[in-house]
């Protein structure tokens, strides 16, 4: 009798465990190709969407595959291939903003402190210019004390940054870096003479909320209630501002996926990012998709 219970128990936990294989095995999965710099954000979309819909998985495609099989591919504004498929539909979900910063021990700091970076000295700054420019003089010295440090793979900030000034990311002088800019912060951090830009979640500590360790960020010559709130170097109240306030030397740049009309899918889960997801964007360093824009993605079927 003990034996035929025993049997009966194993009969069950057999037919148990192959249900649950065969429900895992029948979960509809959305393919994701993505850039590092959003991934956490991303993976947290998707965690939580999963939590709702326990139908759904959603994974992530290694390197730079080809577009085969992938539902959603990420796309920054400032990196944005163009394609001429009718039925592929761009979605923005979020903004990244990018700031100037360098290491905390820079000799030059002070004198950037005390003569803070307008339009024209920031160009100067950063992009090779005529010699006989209005601020060659001072951004001489400049460049004989510092060093600009930039990436330039296809996920770069770099020519999002050139763009917003009117360059091209190879204008921007200085020592590239391969690899993600995530690099970038490691280099000036090791050296006192370096100077980069980078998106909040690079600068920012996601856990402390302040700046990482060794560095800060350079002085913009902005509205006095802007340059306070930035010298609090705290990422939610930059956030909030930029949020609020289009400041032209900040570039801001959305970021969203590509994907086919027809995927449904795809569909339903970025129509969840729009209406429900963008609470999770501060948390990760990004802005919320601009209001007039959500508001008319949310409008689409």
């Amino acid at each position: 009798m003990k034996r035929l219970k025993f049997i009966q128990l194993a009969v069950v936990a057999v037919l148990f465990s192959t249900s649950v294989i065969a429900q895992q095995n029948s979960k509809e999965v959305i393919y994701i190709r993505s850039a590092r710099f959003a991934t956490p954000l991303i993976e947290k979309w998707a965690s939580e969407y999963e939590k709702i819909n326990p139908q759904i998985q959603v994974k992530f495609t290694e390197g730079q595959s080809s577009g085969e099989n992938v539902d959603l591919s990420f796309i920054s504004s400032g990196n944005e291939e163009r394609t001429e498929d009718i039925n592929q539909i761009v979605s923005y979900t979020g903004r990244y903003a990018l700031l100037p910063v360098t290491n905390a021990d820079n000799p030059l700091l002070d004198e950037l402190n005390r003569k803070r970076l307008n339009g024209k000295r920031l160009e100067n700054l950063f992009f090779d210019k005529d010699i006989l420019d209005e601020y060659s003089d001072s951004s001489n010295k400049q460049r004989h004390d510092i060093t600009i440090y930039s990436g330039n793979n296809a996920d770069s900030f770099a020519a999002a940054f050139a763009s917003h000034f009117g360059y091209a990311a190879a204008d921007i002088r200085g020592r590239k870096i391969s690899g993600d800019d995530i690099f970038l912060i490691n280099a000036i951090q090791k050296d006192n003479t370096g100077i980069t830009f980078n998106n909040l979640s690079y600068i920012f500590d996601i856990e402390t909320r302040g700046l990482k360790g060794g560095l800060a960020l350079i002085p913009l010559d902005i509205k006095k209630e802007q340059r306070e709130i930035l010298q609090e170097a705290d990422i939610d109240k930059t956030i909030a501002l930029l949020e609020k306030e289009k400041i032209p030397l900040i570039p801001v740049e959305n970021i969203g996926f590509v994907y086919q009309d027809n995927n449904i899918p795809a569909k339903k889960f970025l129509k969840w990012i729009l209406s429900e997801g963008q609470k999770y964007n501060q948390e990760y360093g990004f802005l919320k998709t601009e209001e007039t824009i959500l508001s008319a993605q949310l409008k689409v079927d």
